[in-house]
């Protein structure tokens, strides 16, 4: 049903406190239910102050609303007023006119001055809506203000998906027609904002106790948001017609950065919008070789140190994140040697220096074709990420040396040396580069260096070993043999003579019978006195 009238403010919070006198709070509980679950069709307008409907229930409910007087509508349930039906239809009226769900919901529970507060939801009041139309010409802190005021009737209700739904959309109505790039702020802010709003809840619900609403659907909501943020800092708007915009995107930036070096909960997330922003929004709007704004950064981000300390987690997350993002202009200036400095600096923090945070630059510069400084940065970030025992973590940065080892033939040896400094951490990524490229005598040595043996491999993982390069195997074998029968028990016996029946084809198989002939006799004297070891070779017919 769409109304042919739309209620002004006063009529709404009239409508609320009808609704609390009218309903209690269970039967509005109950109807919200109602509500949620679509029962209420068929809804009609038959006057300016007249809705009827039907509820579907056990049996289908006739409705019959009198917005003037809620006392006075009627049901065709036997309850004879106030009841769950009336307050659905009431509410599903409410949301066909643009008005907050919840303000009914919980107008049973809200104090007399909560419910006569400013109206929510769909329509911005008069004065809201003069200074909306200032929005073009104010900074992105004023936006803020409008945005609070506009969000304002949404204070109670629980931060979720819904809520940030809700408040987005009452912002996009506030704003009145913008230029390209103010819109592309105006939006971005508005994510901000709502993020914020849901970080950071009202502590006191109507009753004055202290509530925590960071659940999952909160968590849910802030997921959401990350993902629209991120998606806004994409491409970054062209300035070169609105000059004006600087001003606002040096004011985007040092809010960004206000939020990053504040509160720890949430520090990554903002540091992470802050590198987008100066990658997609400051960077593309900058000269080639401009250097200014990176090198003011600098020193905003250093004069921010100067209330820090080294004593609590927080203090250290502070610094920890300015570091890097110090990091990041001196990586936009090509100052790598003291980008790496910072990084080493960040590492020794006790905080574990993340995956991710070695990624930006690398993927960065994968992107640009720099093949000399990837292959730079690649070694630089080695000694940081050699502690990661995550294959996929440490999956992403070998492709980036299969990258650099594509465009300069100097990469590939100084990519073993890097994966081989990274040891153990690394092992699973070396050996399968190691396969991949065929080399086995290399992959050999990594095993016996490793404690492995042929024993500890499925066949048809030595298959590929035994076509390309059998000879490589000889000494895994022979290796594998003489530590078995040091142990000195019947079970390595067992196991030194299969690998030695396996020896003697391998030898076979490469054409070098007197050789494995020379060493079985040289081997069964060395051993004759471990009369163990000579009936399990007996059992295994290698001698008679």
């Amino acid at each position: 049903m769409q109304p042919t009238y739309v209620m002004d403010d006063t009529q709404w919070q009239r409508l609320v406190q009808e609704a609390a006198g009218t309903f209690n709070d269970l039967t509005l509980k109950r109807g919200f239910q109602y509500y949620k679950q679509e029962r209420v069709q068929r809804l009609r307008a038959a006057g300016p102050d007249e809705i009827s409907g039907i509820v579907a229930d056990e049996e289908p409910r006739l409705v019959e609303l009198k917005l003037a007087r809620l006392a006075d509508s009627r049901c065709s349930c036997p309850q004879e007023r106030g009841c769950k039906h009336l307050a659905a239809a009431l509410m599903a009226y409410a949301e066909r006119q643009g008005r907050p769900v919840n303000a009914l919901a919980n107008a049973g529970t809200a104090p007399a001055a909560t419910r006569t507060a400013a109206p929510a939801g769909g329509k911005a009041s008069v004065g809201l809506r003069e200074e909306a139309a200032r929005i073009p010409g104010l900074t992105a802190a004023e936006w803020r203000g409008l945005f609070a005021r506009c969000v304002a009737p949404l204070a109670q209700e629980t931060r979720n998906v819904q809520y940030a739904k809700e408040a987005l959309a009452a912002i996009d109505r506030l704003a009145p027609p913008l230029s390209p790039a103010t819109a592309r702020f105006y939006a971005l802010h508005a994510l901000l904002f709502v993020l914020e709003e849901v970080l950071n809840p009202p502590r006191q619900t109507f009753w004055q106790q202290p509530v925590s609403s960071f659940g999952y659907h909160t968590h849910l909501a802030v997921s959401e948001l990350h993902e629209a943020i991120a998606a806004s800092l994409g491409d970054g708007p062209d300035l070169a017609g609105e000059s004006d915009q600087r001003e606002r995107l040096a004011e985007t930036i040092a809010y960004l950065r206000e939020r990053m070096l504040g509160d720890a909960a949430d520090q990554a997330d903002y540091f992470d919008f802050y590198d987008r922003l100066w990658r997609h929004w400051v960077r593309p709007n900058l000269t080639p070789g401009e250097a200014a704004p990176y090198e003011a950064e600098i020193r905003l981000l250093q004069d921010a140190e100067a209330g820090e300390n080294d004593g609590p987690a927080r203090a250290k997350l502070s610094r920890r994140t300015r570091l890097l993002a110090e990091c990041l202009m001196r990586y936009a200036l090509k100052d790598d040697e003291a980008a790496w400095a910072l990084l080493r600096q960040a590492d020794q923090l006790k905080i574990a220096l993340s995956a991710a945070d070695a990624y930006r630059f690398l993927s960065d510069l994968a992107e640009s074709e720099d093949g000399p400084r990837l292959l730079a940065w690649l070694e630089a970030t080695a000694p940081l990420l050699g502690h990661y025992q995550n294959r996929n973590q440490l999956g992403a940065y070998a492709a980036y040396w299969e990258q650099a080892a594509r465009r300069l033939p100097e990469a590939e040896p100084r990519m073993w040396e890097a994966l081989v400094r990274m040891l153990p951490y690394s092992g699973d990524i070396y050996e399968e580069k190691l396969r991949e490229r065929g080399e086995w005598h290399r992959w050999i040595d990594y095993q016996i260096s490793a404690g492995r043996d042929p024993l500890d491999f499925r066949a048809p993982e030595l298959q590929p070993l035994e076509k390309e390069a059998p000879e490589a195997l000889l000494p895994f074998y022979h290796h594998a043999v003489e530590r078995y029968v040091a142990e000195k028990n019947r079970s390595s016996y067992k196991s030194a003579t299969r690998l030695l029946k396996r020896l003697a084809k391998l030898y076979k198989k490469t054409k070098r019978e007197p050789r494995w002939e020379r060493f079985f006799e040289a081997f069964s004297a060395r051993h004759s006195r471990l009369r163990a070891l000579q009936e399990e070779l007996r059992k295994g017919k290698l001698i008679p």
